[in-house]
């Protein structure tokens, strides 16, 4: 396995500009700042992996005119990462015709128009940073939901010619079906060229990674606290009375279970010889914290003990890395997501 060096603890800058809802550029202005990269170098951290939602610099009643308002965000957090010696992944979060989490407005794969605005979207930051090194990485698409990965391998293929074209040197991932599951791995096209890298999210078990999560239908239903490790016989209802099958004669879901659960990546990139990438991992705020502490340090011994990098979701939000008015933060998360 090859090592992705310089990317492997990180954070997630969700929420900032990408899934930002109703928020306006008061909000873009000042959710992150240059402090915020900095503590989190003073952590240990080595990396950033940015979410970008295209709308920020491209508007869809003028598809291929760029504004560099929008693009500046970007622009200023490569400049201070570099400043602070931290590593980059940009990642295209919300693309023209596609979002993740609405399949019913996915039209990437069924719409040239759509594929074209994708594809001229990576050209234009190929053109823009082909000046950067490996301080920077592209992300090509946030968690991939269609019917088959056909499609998309045949897109995204597409979009490494295209940005190769333009800046040759520069690292690219790409991710597979069913919001990067590592399941998926095996159904993409394996390229031969080594600046492509290969990328999975991991929120197992999802019970207690996002319990009594709102947007979650049966998370939500099961308001039951749910510590880690835990015996999933204790939650038995919550799986419908019958345990999924990789649950089956475990007494405790533990960092034995995690290691179990994750080997599908594990032999893809053994198998290949590929470089691997966890783009997100963690627990909602809702876990008490000393279990998240516990998930979090046995993420973190699995990856590293695989040679593979990984960034917590998320750096703000979602987590209780920082308190909800970023002025502290939880010094055992902080310790666990920095390890490398």
């Amino acid at each position: 396995m090859k090592i992705l060096y310089g990317y492997m603890a990180g954070a997630n800058l969700g929420h900032w500009i990408s899934q930002y809802g109703n928020r306006d550029e008061n909000h873009w202005d000042n959710y992150i700042q240059e402090t915020d990269i900095a503590r989190m170098k003073s952590w240990g951290l080595d990396h950033i992996r940015l979410p970008v939602d295209y709308f920020i610099f491209e508007k869809d009643e003028s598809p291929g005119v760029y504004l560099d308002k929008g693009l500046a965000y970007i622009d200023k957090t490569i400049l201070w990462c570099k400043k602070y010696s931290m590593n980059m992944v940009l990642d295209l979060h919300h693309a023209p015709g596609y979002f993740f989490g609405d399949g019913n407005k996915n039209l990437l794969f069924t719409d040239l128009a759509s594929q074209k605005r994708f594809l001229d979207i990576w050209k234009m930051f190929a053109e823009r940073y082909k000046n950067e090194g490996d301080n920077l990485i592209f992300e090509l698409l946030n968690e991939l939901v269609w019917s088959d990965s056909s499609s998309w391998n045949e897109l995204w293929q597409k979009a490494v010619e295209c940005i190769l074209k333009i800046s040759p040197q520069r690292r690219i991932i790409v991710g597979g079906n069913n919001y990067n599951s590592i399941n998926e791995l095996k159904n993409l096209t394996v390229s031969e060229n080594d600046r492509v890298l290969y990328t999975f999210h991991f929120y197992e078990p999802f019970l207690f990674t996002h319990q009594r999560a709102p947007w979650v239908e049966n998370n939500r239903r099961w308001q039951k606290s749910v510590t880690y490790p835990y015996n999933p016989e204790d939650h038995l209802e919550y799986y419908g009375g019958r345990l999924p099958d990789s649950y089956k004669g475990r007494k405790l879901i533990d960092k034995n279970f995690i290691e179990s659960y994750m080997s599908p990546a594990f032999e893809f990139s053994e198998k290949y010889g590929k470089t691997l990438y966890c783009g997100e991992y963690g627990v909602i705020s809702n876990a008490d914290d000393e279990s998240a502490v516990r998930w979090l340090s046995d993420m973190a011994d699995v990856l590293l003990n695989h040679g593979i990098g990984r960034a917590v979701w998320s750096y703000r939000g979602f987590s209780s890395i920082t308190s909800n008015d970023n002025q502290s933060f939880n010094p055992k998360m902080v310790e666990a997501i920095s390890r490398k």
